[in-house]
């Protein structure tokens, strides 16, 4: 088999490997992930290289008279789209990288620079020919600067190799080895291209982007198993957080002291606190958000328990409007904690009232958890020792689970006013 066959066999089965790799990639294509973007089009452009190999030996010579304008198309395509290839491999790499979101920016807007200077000399190159030339034998000769011109090629590529050492940080470590692959192949393609004379940079660079399509996805499965870790350790910190071991010593003492005085009062007390209990584990393992009534159920078991340690000092009013939506577990009964702990009990006289209510509005649900105690400067940290985690929290699970705001409006002396605002399509119930 002579070189001619054998250029043109590999040509075509990297083009269908590539092929494949791009459906695949299409298929699972994410329009908010510009990675997905970009490597859906350098698949595109390296499929079109490699197919123009099969005209670029073919269509020499003169002996069909529509050969030299399929030839000279052929080898313009493959001078023109050299640098677009390399320009979409950086923006790549700097997707993958994890570069902040400025510097990329900054990095677009110079291969955009760099591309369209790329393409200006590439078209001079028909009139001038330092690139390379057909000549009336429809016969093709690389140009005095033709090496230039593959220099220009992967000069992207290079600098792709000064952002892999720049941010080599973001990158987990057994993805090293892969990494260095793909960013050698186009070089040594292009090396053997200057060398043989015969057009191989693109197989190399299929073979390159299919190392690079496995190193990303291996490193995503990593990454998914480490993010899967942590969010089970999140989840028990979580129910942890919530769990508060002054609460439990509180309700128990409290429980101890009614088996004396109230047997009946003790059991339904020690009831309570078991289903307490027990909501809060179950919610480490709920990924989905909850009907409101269950979450409602659990605020009033909570409460309930308060109101045996504090009796008439705590006053709970209930203005529920609304159940008709869905909310992730564990946000409002933190919230009725943190209003009783930091609001109410603080008060130095008199009672305090907690108020949970809902309402629909147009957009949204909202969910409102107020008290008149003590009041916050919303303008001033807390700097009381203790750690505010479970706001912080609350704040996290509403916007991760239902895309849900939580606003916070506080006046010393007055009180705090939390208002949640789920979005109607986030908190629609499931029909089943």
């Amino acid at each position: 088999m002579d070189n001619v066959q054998i250029i043109v066999t590999m040509s075509c089965t990297c083009a269908l490997f590539t092929f494949v790799l791009l459906a695949y990639n299409l298929f699972k294509y994410d329009k908010h992930d510009r990675a997905d973007y970009y490597f859906s089009f350098m698949c595109g452009i390296i499929i079109v290289q490699l197919l123009c190999n099969i005209p670029f030996y073919f269509c020499q010579g003169p002996d069909e008279p529509w050969y030299p304008y399929i030839f000279n198309i052929t080898v313009l395509m493959q001078f023109a789209l050299g640098g677009p290839l390399s320009m979409l491999y950086t923006n790549y790499v700097s997707c993958y990288l994890r570069v902040n979101p400025e510097r990329r920016r900054r990095i677009r807007v110079g291969l955009f620079e760099y591309g369209a200077i790329f393409e200006a000399l590439v078209l001079l190159n028909l009139k001038f020919g330092f690139y390379y030339t057909i000549n009336e034998a429809n016969e093709y000769s690389r140009g005095e600067f033709w090496i230039a011109c593959q220099f220009l090629a992967i000069l992207p590529v290079i600098y792709a190799v000064a952002l892999f050492i720049k941010y080599r940080d973001n990158m987990y470590r057994n993805a090293l080895p892969g990494t260095l692959i793909y960013l050698a192949l186009p070089i040594i393609g292009s090396y053997l291209h200057f060398v043989s004379g015969e057009p191989v940079t693109f197989c190399f660079a299929s073979v390159g982007i299919y190392v690079l399509f496995f190193n990303v996805k291996t490193e995503q499965t990593f990454l998914f198993e480490r993010q899967r870790k942590e969010l089970a350790e999140s989840r028990i910190s979580i129910m942890l957080s919530q769990i508060q071991p002054h609460f439990m010593y509180n309700s128990l003492t409290t429980i101890a002291v009614l088996c004396d005085k109230n047997p009946a009062e003790a059991k339904k007390a020690t009831l309570n606190f078991s289903r307490y209990l027990r909501k809060n584990i179950d919610s480490v393992n709920k990924r989905m958000p909850v009907p409101f009534n269950s979450e409602l159920e659990h605020v009033s078991t909570y409460l309930e328990l308060e109101k045996l340690r504090f009796g008439d000092r705590l006053n709970v009013v209930m203005d529920i409007q609304t159940t008709d939506f869905l909310i992730p577990p564990l946000t409002i009964q933190p919230l009725a904690e943190n209003a009783v702990k930091h609001g109410i009990c603080n008060k130095l006289n008199g009672a305090g009232t907690l108020t949970v209510s809902t309402r629909e509005k147009d957009d949204c649900y909202e969910v409102i958890v107020s008290d008149d105690g003590v009041g916050f400067d919303e303008g001033q940290p807390q700097n009381d020792g203790k750690e505010h985690i479970g706001m912080d929290n609350v704040r996290d699970r509403l916007k991760a689970m239902s895309d849900a705001t939580m606003k916070v409006e506080s006046l010393v002396g007055v009180g705090t006013v939390v208002t949640v605002s789920i979005p109607k399509k986030a908190g629609a119930p499931v029909i089943r």
